[in-house]
């Protein structure tokens, strides 16, 4: 099957849930990712990893790693929405948006495509969360995001760099590319405008971008400088490997300091930083090991987490920090372990701001252990389903803890 008619099918989806589904029959928005997961499973595989520099092919299947971070954030979502105490239909337009423009950015070689695929996914994001909750933070949301699919859209006209792998035009393709992946994930300013809509918006509206955009990109931003980027290749890792350092530190202190309501998306902000920085630092390294450890862990317990604390699920919730804490067996100790020991390899200061980082998400995850809550004893299926959802949820982060190579060789390929 070709990405596109995944694609399609997304949108499709999205756009038909939207309009014909009600309130009593909201929860089926589910239907939405968990069918775009599926039909991920019938993409035609291709044995080239899609780098959106330049290519003969604009679309070409799917490679491994990509169709896995594709079915896994669409599984992901799909419990998202089953677990969410209440749901409005609309957020159907925005997933199915959202999941066919990370799929054709996912198979795209053509950097233009990638980009307007970006765009339109992150159009969609922001003008719904502007109309959720008008504001600075979600104006700022726009700003940003906007910024960085433009220098995107600015980089795609010199690109591919055939020929031209010396002098000023590869570098400013690489600043282009680097501001423009260091804005979709947040990394800059400090995730400063993710942190802004996190307390402003419902766990819901967020998740789009968090599980099914944030890893899509994290994956692109990983195989550029392995494209023909000549003199640009130093200055996008550089860049990305500063801001992210900086960026993990900072979400990482006010992940301690912080509300508990945005705790968690500040951890995940400050894991995403650190993985960009050490896939970028450290190219030749564990770090990407590291970092797809890291992205099926959240994509495993976001379900719970996003789900608001006076909501239920309190024992789970706090397994699933647990599994945030890097304290082993915990999946994250081996990701982090992994992006620690390549940001090792390059210099004394990235080591020392990624300890600093990990402590500082150390600390918050036993805050958000140690948080009380009343518990009301369920009564009925329909109300143990969700424990049941999400204690399976926590079986599944605890086994990427006991074989997190296996398992993210499962996930992603070998």
């Amino acid at each position: 099957m070709n990405p596109l008619v995944t694609a399609a099918v997304w949108l499709a989806l999205g756009l038909l849930a939207s309009a014909a589904l009600r309130r009593r029959t909201a929860r089926l928005v589910a239907v939405v990712p968990l069918v775009g997961a599926g039909l991920t499973l019938l993409v035609a595989r291709s044995s080239t990893v899609a780098v959106p520099l330049g290519g003969l092919h604009a679309i070409t299947g799917l490679d491994r790693a990509g169709q896995g971070v594709l079915v896994a954030a669409g599984l992901s979502m799909t419990l998202v929405i089953l677990l969410q105490p209440s749901i409005d239909v609309s957020v159907g337009r925005t997933v199915g948006i959202v999941g066919a423009a990370a799929t054709i950015a996912m198979a795209s070689s053509d950097p233009l495509i990638t980009a307007l695929a970006l765009t339109a996914a992150v159009a969609t994001l922001v003008l719904r969360w502007i109309g959720q909750s008008p504001g600075r933070a979600t104006l700022a949301a726009g700003r940003v995001t906007g910024t960085g699919t433009a220098a995107l859209i600015a980089a795609s006209p010199l690109l591919p760099l055939a020929g031209f792998t010396t002098g000023d035009r590869p570098i400013v393709v690489g600043a282009l590319l680097a501001t423009g992946v260091a804005a979709l994930l947040a990394v800059y300013p400090l995730g400063g405008w993710a942190a802004g809509i996190m307390a402003s918006l419902r766990p819901l509206d967020i998740a789009p971008w968090l599980i099914l955009l944030v890893p899509v990109v994290l994956l692109i931003g990983e195989r550029i400088p392995g494209g023909v980027l000549g003199d640009g290749s130093p200055v996008f890792e550089h860049v990305l490997l500063v801001v992210g350092l900086g960026s993990a530190v900072w979400g990482g202190i006010w992940a301690v300091r912080g509300p508990a309501a945005i705790r968690y998306g500040r951890v995940f902000m400050a894991d995403i930083a650190l993985c960009i920085a050490a896939v970028e630092g450290a190219p030749v390294s564990p770090a990407l090991s590291g970092a797809l450890i890291i992205v099926v862990t959240h994509l495993t317990v976001a379900p719970i987490l996003l789900r608001s604390a006076g909501a239920g699920l309190l024992w789970p919730r706090r397994v699933a920090w647990a599994l945030l804490s890097g304290v082993p067996p915990a999946p994250t100790f081996w990701g982090r372990l992994l992006l620690l020991e390549a940001l090792a390899a390059g210099n004394v200061g990235s080591t020392i701001a990624a300890v600093i980082a990990m402590a500082a998400i150390f600390i918050a995850a036993v805050l958000a252990c140690s948080t009380r809550a009343r518990l009301r004893p369920a009564s009925g299926w329909s109300r143990r389903l969700p424990d049941l959802a999400a204690w399976l949820l926590v079986a599944v982060g605890i086994a990427i803890g006991l074989a997190p190579h296996s398992v993210s060789a499962f996930v992603f390929g070998g």
